[in-house]
């Protein structure tokens, strides 16, 4: 009796192991084998709506949806924070930096499925104020 007895308390204690190993990975054992990449984001609000209306003003959402409607360009709803693919076969997460250098310079580093047709000289017609708003509105679709 005693073996069988120790063999229900060994296998509680892998048991109970395996889960908290689970919980503790936030491990999902369902679904579809994909994992989020998005890390949040915290943006300044205010930032966020100067941001939604100077695209709005310079034409940024002809080429760029907001809902994840395939555009021209990549949608931004989620973009912030998340890994992109590029075209050289690397990948980037979108930070802050990324995003800002993708508006001041956007042959740099081209997402992979698009072409490298956004105009370059948003550098020279938006203030450096301006373009961290943009970055703020983007971000604030990743939430």
């Amino acid at each position: 009796m005693r073996t069988i007895a120790e063999a229900g308390l060994a296998f509680a204690v892998v048991l109970l192991l395996g889960l908290g190993f689970w919980l503790y990975t936030g491990e999902d054992l369902g679904g579809d084998g994909t994992t989020d990449t998005t890390t949040p984001v915290a943006v300044d609000p205010e930032a966020a709506a100067r941001g939604m209306q100077l695209s709005n003003d310079t034409g940024c959402l002809a080429c760029h949806s907001v809902d994840g409607t395939p555009s021209t360009g990549p949608t931004w709803k989620g973009v912030a924070g998340a890994s992109r693919p590029l075209e050289s076969g690397e990948s980037v997460t979108a930070d802050a930096a990324y995003l800002f250098n993708s508006i001041v310079d956007p042959g740099a580093q081209i997402v992979a499925g698009y072409s490298n047709v956004m105009p370059s000289d948003y550098v020279d017609q938006l203030t450096e104020a301006e373009i961290n708003d943009l970055v703020a509105y983007i971000q604030s679709l990743a939430n």
